[in-house]
């Protein structure tokens, strides 16, 4: 569960803009200038909603001109989190990449001005057609969540990234497009999802919807014809470009390796009408976006009259004439746009007053039925007439009625009980599951759309400004003091008392190297705490297809933040003729109803606040034979896979490679090399090396390589293998995907394990990507696949001799294969790592 930043008030030069909002853990400064920016907002009332697929897909210069030039409310409605992509910082994949990519978008929102939303939909990985993507996450099911987003967000004016056919390049891309237009008449239809209406939203009928047309790597959908818009011009009160701007945004996509280059000078925008009015000399033609949309123009002389007397170096002269307006809109009749500049001016009269409010704690978590200790301060920094008159969070309520002296500090402290109205913390996202394989399950309509969860708790701070009453909330926070980088923030959350992991996440239990049975039958289970507990009484039960069987009880003393190791065979509880192979381990305390099953995940990157959630740890159980040859393995790590561990537990002696082993004869040591996907990609080095590498395998030597791109550092036609070949695009997204095998004969096909159609059966997500292409007549490629309606390809493992040894390069997505217990993928591997050498 995330918590929103706390805002406070500082008057710096306006170039301090972009550092104030690029560190994601430190609360943003407002300077005057940003106030004067948010004055002349006041002025507009207007609105746009951008839709695409997923983290990345937006156009971060046009979100930042019309956010901070054009001064409309902006959002961004992606319809994933981007949890099937790929991780060019760490070895996050699935729902924990979409916690970091959900925290990326928000990061990039926080420069651009823009607000972040998103459906209910799982990245489920590259699809190649609408039909397929809709199908997954449920047609019905996505196009509700985009109406929901519309009517609550009531934009004007409507955008997509991508057409609705091929052009698109992706499955979701193309989805997301046709969903938007669909929702675009949706939205504004009594018949369509009514169940809505009982939450508060009424339909709404945007203006127009348009296709923000592009021109990506020469592929152009722009044209005279279309309406176009110059978003590249500078703006003076934030000191930079809107293109300046947009870099920065774009650049927070840092797993997707998307740091940008700063823009600078003109820029078109290219639009092309989807439905609704036509577009003549502005996207907002024929819209009102003044206070007259609300017959309230008399709100505009106000605002202008505020905007002209205002005083860079003394905002707090503004207050009064703030108090005013902000008075003249509550007398309005309640309507959308009345509570939004409610909202603005509310907020404008706590930085114009330079009050500075926080609730935070020296406690990380805090843990059910434990104390947590919350530190409030206040500081009134400018010379406003202001009184702090209460503070309330949870049952507390301290009445103050005291006046804020000029730059003075006021702060106590007050020890709470994390009781039964505060749930443990998960992102709400992941609290019931996936359906299938393509929409998250939501059982809170109000939630849906929400970029993160609310804050765990948040205190109210009510001041008394010239005789009106303002009331704001603050998260409750974890302050703390990082010695390389200072005082951050980050997210206070509610967790359990006990937290359980389990090792490993694959056990191989029919594994001979070698010609010699190896014995993987050893599970270790870790238990740590949050809680002091002397002479705690501990029970563990394994647990099966949800039937639970009871392993041992114990007594520990157990103290915070320490871990408690416990091991037991497998093979003495486990059934492998039940369903789901995969097994978990359960543990209660002190004969308490509650069992505790689920491990608290840390995601934590200097750029994004930390993260945390709760999964259940689980051991996948491959049953089939797999057979080994060889002992040692050399490995260059690649973007984000999990492969060592799989190897490890395939009962090879693994060693991570960095440029510097990359030698003659430290290689000699090895059965086989794999560098990790996508090495190529990150490691320019790698071209370095070449000369290495094929000498190591003309000596003897398995060389595998992963999956690269053809589309970073050249990869697509770099050197790495003996004979020519490039990598192109084709991929074969359809998991169920027959594999034809056209070679019966190869060595990768038979030894040390037969491989036969069985071994591609319980594949997850998809068969491969990024195929070899063009291939040398020395080469061999023993397995043919390709989706429904293409032509097969045969570029998905490639395999030359070369010397006394061989080449591999495998678009086989092994490393999706392998962390999620697919026992013919890890035969498959052991296969290329035992290719015959020449004596």
């Amino acid at each position: 569960m995330m918590c929103k930043k706390v805002l406070f008030l500082l008057l710096i030069p306006a170039l301090s803009f972009i550092p104030a909002f690029s560190m994601a853990q430190t609360p943003p400064a407002y300077n005057s200038a940003d106030i004067y920016r948010q004055l002349k907002k006041l002025n507009v009332l207007g609105s746009v909603l951008y839709i695409a697929a997923h983290p990345d897909d937006e156009n971060t210069r046009l979100l930042t001109y019309f956010a901070n030039g054009e001064l409309w409310r902006t959002g961004y409605l992606s319809l994933t989190r981007g949890d099937g992509g790929q991780n060019l910082i760490g070895d996050e994949q699935g729902i924990e990449l979409g916690l970091i990519r959900t925290q990326e978008l928000l990061s990039a929102r926080r420069i651009d001005g823009a607000e972040q939303f998103f459906s209910r939909a799982y990245d489920f990985g590259f699809s190649k057609t609408s039909d397929e993507a809709l199908k997954f996450w449920g047609h019905d099911k996505i196009l509700s969540d985009v109406v929901w987003v519309i009517r609550n967000f009531q934009p004007d004016v409507i955008i997509t990234r991508f057409p609705g056919d091929a052009r698109a390049g992706h499955g979701h891309h193309a989805a997301s497009s046709i969903l938007a237009k669909e929702a675009f008449t949706a939205a504004a239809d009594s018949a369509m999802f009514p169940e809505q209406f009982k939450y508060g939203v009424q339909p709404w009928q945007a203006k127009r919807i348009l296709w923000n047309t592009f021109n990506f790597d020469g592929d152009n959908t722009t044209s005279n014809g279309q309406f176009k818009m110059e978003t590249g011009a500078y703006n003076s009160l934030l000191g930079k470009s809107y293109g300046e701007i947009a870099s920065l945004s774009r650049s927070q996509h840092r797993t997707q390796g998307f740091g940008s280059a700063a823009q600078r000078g003109q820029a078109y925008e290219y639009f092309e009408l989807l439905a609704g009015t036509p577009v003549e000399n502005g996207l907002f033609d024929g819209i009102d976006t003044s206070w007259q949309r609300i017959g309230a123009a008399n709100m505009e002389q106000q605002v202008d009259a505020i905007i002209t007397s205002f005083q860079f170096e003394h905002p707090e002269n503004t207050v009064d004439a703030l108090l005013n307006l902000y008075t003249s809109i509550k007398q309005l009749p309640d309507s959308y746009w009345k509570n939004k500049k409610l909202g603005e001016v509310k907020q404008l009269l706590i930085e114009c007053s330079g009050i500075y409010a926080e609730a935070t704690t020296s406690n990380e978590f805090g843990v059910q039925q434990q104390k947590f200790t919350v530190q409030f301060f206040v500081n009134k920094r400018l010379d406003a007439n202001v009184a702090l008159k209460n503070i309330k969070l949870l049952a507390f309520d301290s009445v103050f009625n005291t006046n804020l002296a000029t730059n003075a500090n006021l702060g106590f402290s007050h020890t709470f009980v994390a009781g039964d109205n505060m749930p443990v913390t998960q992102p709400y996202w992941l609290q019931y599951g996936i359906d299938s394989i393509g929409s998250f399950t939501v059982k809170d309509q109000t939630l849906i759309g929400k970029a993160q969860n609310d804050a765990a708790c948040s205190a109210s701070f009510t001041f008394h400004i010239n005789g009106t009453d303002v009331t704001i909330d603050k998260p409750v926070q974890y302050r703390f003091t990082n010695p390389a980088r200072g005082e951050l923030y980050e997210p206070f959350i509610i967790i359990n008392p006990l937290s359980v992991s389990l090792q490993p996440s694959v056990i191989l239990t029919s594994i001979k190297q070698n010609n010699t049975a190896v014995k993987n039958d050893a599970v270790y289970a870790q238990v740590k705490s949050y809680i002091d507990a002397p002479k705690a009484k501990l029970r563990l039960f394994f647990v099966q297809n949800k039937d639970s069987v009871f392993i041992k009880d114990t007594v520990v003393d157990l103290e915070y933040n320490q871990t408690y190791d416990f091991s037991f065979p497998l093979s003495k509880y486990y059934s492998p003729k039940q369903g789901d192979p995969s097994v978990a381990v359960e543990v209660s305390m002190n004969n308490k109803p509650e069992a505790y099953s689920g491990d608290l995940h840390a995601v934590q990157y200097e750029h994004i606040p930390d993260v945390h959630y709760y999964a259940t740890d689980k051991i996948h159980v491959v049953n089939e034979e797999v057979k080994t040859v060889g002992r040692r393995i050399g490995y260059i790590p690649g973007a984000g896979d999990k492969l060592p561990q799989g190897l490890r537990q395939m009962g090879y002696n693994v060693t991570l490679l960095s440029a510097k082993d990359v030698t003659p004869s430290n290689l000699k040591q090895f059965d086989a090399v794999i560098t990790g996907v996508r090495a190529y990609n990150i490691y320019e080095w790698l071209n370095e090396k070449y000369s290495v590498l094929m000498n190591y395998v003309k000596d003897g030597g398995n060389l595998i390589v992963q999956y690269n791109t053809n589309n970073q550092n050249g990869a697509g036609r770099a050197n790495i293998g003996p004979y020519n070949f490039i990598i192109g695009r084709t991929r074969v997204t359809e998991e169920v995907s027959p594999v034809h095998i056209l070679l019966p004969n190869s060595p990768a096909l038979n030894y040390p394990n037969k491989i036969t159609s069985a071994d591609f059966n319980n594949w997850i997500q998809e068969r491969s990507t990024y195929h070899a292409e063009q291939l040398d007549e020395h080469y061999q490629a023993p397995l043919g696949m390709h989706d429904v309606n293409e032509p097969e390809s045969n570029g998905s493992l490639i395999i030359a001799r070369y010397g006394k040894g061989n080449f591999v390069y495998a678009g086989i997505v092994f490393f999706r294969q392998l962390p999620a217990g697919v026992g013919g993928a890890y035969r498959l591997m052991a296969n290329l790592i035992a290719l015959p050498k020449e004596k």
